[in-house]
């Protein structure tokens, strides 16, 4: 009995690598087929450091850039940035940070060169008020203000955290809004109110006889009317900003007095030190038509300007404001931070733009693949033959103008070719990658290089909020496959100002936009594709309205929406009470379109955490399963099924965790179960006619990973055409969990053409890998039904195995990984993939191995030569067999 057990563990051991060989790839591939951008975030605080920048990020992210090119040279990611942020950077002969939350900051030093982690010490603060900190004479303090009654001042040895004195207490009942207080050097200044009877207060928190100082507002800004705002200004000058609509003075704090500069300056002014001298720069339009922006320096004690240049500012940017500057005689180096979060460097007074980073693209929130257009010279081919006139000389005068244009093509190169490169390949693997980020920039990316092709900006707009995540909705109406009408491509976002719905519609491969932003007057509720195409080949998007009315994009497409309306059915998934609505079409007598409440789903008091639907593209090639006995399981694929996972609190059991398979068209819960003690992150992958989804076991302390999969039986209820209020019986549920030994932030699933290769499950994890697990692994196995390596199947295994030759990024750790995106190639075996975060990674996987295609080490020559012979043998052959028969006749 034993010897069978260690037999069978043998050959499962075999089976798992043998699916472990099938994925992994050579040391020679590295690079290839896939690349990595890195990315830091947007810029919150910045110094330069002779011939580096060291950057701290909104995205909790401390980085060393090169000066000369913008590469980042090393990075270190803090805590997570959702409750966690950079309070203070300091750069002397080390970078010292402090980082935290609320009354737990964390103090660390860093090495300049090489990014290591020094010292680090905490800093634990009783009071739960904002906290600031500043580095004076190199000590650390901190100020902890509270609100109409003190401020607590407590210093700290930079280096060793030591306790410098006691913490002192100053009285200050006019702190009422933390907003309105800043700091400026070694002064606490408070704005008392943001009209012109307000009163400035301000305080030398670190003199001893400190006393506190009052100014009104009036006397600082005369007659001017508004809401007045306080900024705080980065300089070794004691000096801070008063901003009431344009107007906007500098205030330099002396001793016990205000003093306010007779200077025009702007609210994006910046002061430096030139080898002791100040000055500040400060940007303004420029007067040259052919420039968009210059930059002005003025001395700081006269206001006298000393140069204004005109940059070469690049168009689609967006404004800037300089946060970093170093300056040596006449040559300054200023850092740029734009509002669509790119990051520059300029160099004067030449007025030129060194290097730019995109920094937006660390925040993606909706992505398409897009099919690139035929090159000029497919494109002729095709349309050789096409011709409206039935003239035999007609027809001839095409086809010798169409061959003649491809001889041109053929000799001096296509013009679309040699411009952008941009065409398309024979396997699909050259494609464009369209994304839109949170700060509301499209970019264009180019699968085989990673660099981007075109970008746009598109001003005051920003993402839906959809239960737990952001997102904005990019419809793909017309794909390049109709050649001579160009693609299109349509974006939803919500509009910052309005919070209405803008619509955006562009051509995804030159990002050309026609009509530009079309703000509506409404606010969506859902929005959907719809799968039919009008005469021009467009797919009509059928927008619903928070009043419940219908819309159609674009208009020209409403009597087809309408002779095709009472055939489909929408949901809305509701946050905040927690439900799941189903609604119907009717077309009335007004050529209107009107909505029919279907079916509700309650499931207050539990809260929505997931909602997971089928991918739109997703294609069935197997419609069963074949068993043992060589009868066939048929799979039961609806493709109006919609997962929803719910958490509760249970005073018993602390969470409850609910999984709902419904019926998106008639509402009917098809399976549900739940799991006690079980909290998120929730994670769901819907595909075919299974679902996985994985969540954390509070009982055990671990990730576990459950498979459910459902089947109609061995009889096929309908093998034609599905009809969800067509439903007799409900589906077989086959389920088994298993432990994940690992924290997944994103799991989805490959996506081919045919969808015959096997499905592989992409895990992202805490760790920066992207692992690939096969669907075969996860399978629910039948309990009456042998499983080994003569059923092709796994037997089951507790805990999930993953090999390190399952990681797809190899040994390129990818930070914050925030999504997984697939699309098909046109190589049934190969799935197009994109890792974002603030590291992007694009590869290829095949999940089913290169099946359709010769491997890249095929040996030609070989194949060439054993052709040959084979011809030359049956050439050889043929004569001597008629040379033998011709003498046989004449015996």
């Amino acid at each position: 009995m034993a010897k069978i057990e260690r037999l069978i563990y043998l050959n499962v051991i075999l089976l798992i690598s043998f699916v472990n060989i099938s994925y992994g790839i050579y040391e020679d591939q590295v690079g290839k087929f896939d690349w990595k951008r890195s990315f830091i975030g947007r810029t919150k605080y910045a110094e330069i450091d002779s011939k580096k920048v060291i950057i701290a990020t909104e995205e909790n992210v401390l980085a060393s850039l090169s000066l000369r090119n913008g590469q980042i040279l090393w990075r270190q990611v803090l805590e997570n940035s959702f409750n966690h942020e950079i309070k203070l950077l300091y750069v002397n002969r080390d970078v010292y940070t402090v980082s935290g939350t609320q009354n737990n900051w964390i103090v660390r030093s860093w090495d300049i060169n090489s990014g290591s982690l020094i010292t680090e010490w905490p800093i634990i603060v009783e009071k739960l008020s904002p906290q600031e900190f500043t580095v004076l004479d190199g000590k650390l303090v901190n100020i902890s203000p509270i609100r109409g009654s003190h401020l607590e001042i407590t210093t700290y040895n930079l280096a060793t955290g030591e306790l410098i004195g006691k913490t002192s207490k100053i009285s200050a009942s006019w702190i009422t809004d933390y907003a309105n207080c800043i700091i400026v050097k070694s002064n606490f200044v408070c704005l008392s109110s943001n009209d012109y009877l307000g009163q400035l207060y301000f305080i030398d928190f670190v003199s001893k006889e400190a006393s506190v100082n009052t100014k009104s507002v009036q006397s600082v800004l005369d007659g001017v009317l508004g809401p007045i705002n306080i900024r705080q200004l980065k300089s070794n000058i004691p000096a801070f900003l008063l901003i009431c609509n344009k107007s906007v003075k500098l205030i330099e704090i002396s001793q016990s007095n205000l003093v306010v500069k007779d200077t025009d300056i702007s609210s994006n002014i910046h002061i430096t030190d030139n080898e002791g001298k100040i000055i500040f720069y400060q940007f303004e339009a420029s007067t040259s038509p052919e420039k968009i922006i210059s930059v002005t320096s003025k001395e700081y004690t006269n206001g006298q300007e000393i140069l204004s240049i005109d940059l070469d500012y690049p168009i689609g940017l967006g404004a800037p404001t300089i946060v970093a500057s170093y300056s040596k005689g006449p040559a300054t180096i200023l850092l740029l931070s734009t509002s669509d979060n790119a990051l520059l460097v300029v160099k004067l007074p030449e007025g030129k733009v060194q290097w730019t980073n995109e920094e937006a693209l660390s925040d993606i929130v909706a992505t398409e693949f897009f099919e690139l257009p035929m090159s000029e010279s497919d494109a002729s081919i095709e349309n050789e033959f096409k011709t409206n006139s039935n003239n035999v000389i007609n027809m001839l005068m095409h086809r010798l103008t169409t061959q003649i244009k491809q001889l041109s093509n053929f000799i001096f190169g296509s013009q679309l070719l040699s411009a952008s490169g941009l065409v398309r390949d024979e396997f699909g693997f050259h494609k464009l990658i369209v994304v839109a980020t949170k700060i509301g920039k499209l970019f264009a990316i180019d699968t085989f290089t990673g660099s981007i092709a075109w970008s746009y900006r598109l001003p005051n707009i920003k993402p839906f909020k959809l239960l737990e995540d952001e997102k904005m909705l990019l419809f793909v109406q017309r794909t390049a496959r109709y050649t001579p009408l160009p693609a299109q491509c349509t974006l939803l976002a919500e509009d910052m100002l309005t919070g209405n719905t803008i619509l955006f519609q562009f051509d995804p491969i030159t990002g050309y936009s026609q009509k530009g932003i079309e703000k509506l007057n409404y606010r969506i509720l859902q929005a959907v594709l719809l799968p039919y195409e009008d005469e021009n080949k467009l797919k009509p998007i059928l927008l619903l309205s928070s009043n419940n009315e219908i819309a159609v994009h674009p208009p020209s497409a409403k009597s087809l929406v309408q002779t095709h309306i009472k055939h489909n059915h929408i949901y809305l998934v509701d946050s905040e009470s927690n439900s799941v609505k189903g609604f119907s079409f009717y077309h009335g007598d007004d050529n209107e379109c009107g909505l029919t409440p279907t079916w509700e789903i309650k499931f207050h008091p539990s809260k929505l955490v997931s909602v997971s639907s089928k991918h739109p593209n997703e294609r069935v090639h197997s419609q069963g399963r074949v068993l043992p006995d060589r009868s066939v399981y048929y799979k039961y694929v609806n493709p109006n099924l919609i997962s929803v996972a719910t958490l509760s609190d249970d005073p018993i059991h602390k969470h409850v965790l609910s999984i709902y398979l419904i019926d998106g068209v008639s509402g009917f819960i098809m399976y549900s179960t739940s799991h006690k003690r079980a909290k998120g992150p929730i994670h769901m992958v819907h595909s075919e006619n299974w679902l996985v989804y994985s969540y954390f076991s509070e009982r055990f302390r671990r990730t576990e990973v459950v498979s459910a999969e459902l089947y109609e039986g061995h009889v096929q209820s309908n093998s034609t055409v599905f009809s969800s209020y067509a439903i007799s019986v409900l589906p077989h549920v086959q389920t088994q969990s298993y432990i994940l030994p690992a924290t997944p932030v994103d799991m989805t699933v490959t996506l081919t053409e045919k969808g015959i290769t096997n499905k592989f499950l992409l895990l992202a994890l805490s760790t920066g890998a992207v692992v690939e697990i096969p669907w075969l692994l996860l399978q629910p196995r039948f309990s009456d039904i042998p499983c080994g390596p003569e059923e092709s199947c796994i037997p089951y295994m507790p805990e999930v195995p993953l090999p390190t030759e399952a990681v797809i990024n190899y040994n390129q750790t990818l930070s914050v990984i925030k999504g997984i995106e697939v699309a098909p190639a046109r190589l049934e075996s190969t799935c197009h993939v994109l890792v974002h975060g603030l590291d992007m990674f694009y590869t290829r996987v095949a999940p089913s191995k290169t099946f359709d295609v010769l491997k890249e080490d095929f040996d030609y020559i070989m194949i060439v030569l054993v052709l040959s012979g084979l011809i030359i043998a049956s050439y050889v052959t043929k004569y001597l067999a008629s040379k033998k028969t011709l003498k046989q006749l004449w015996k």
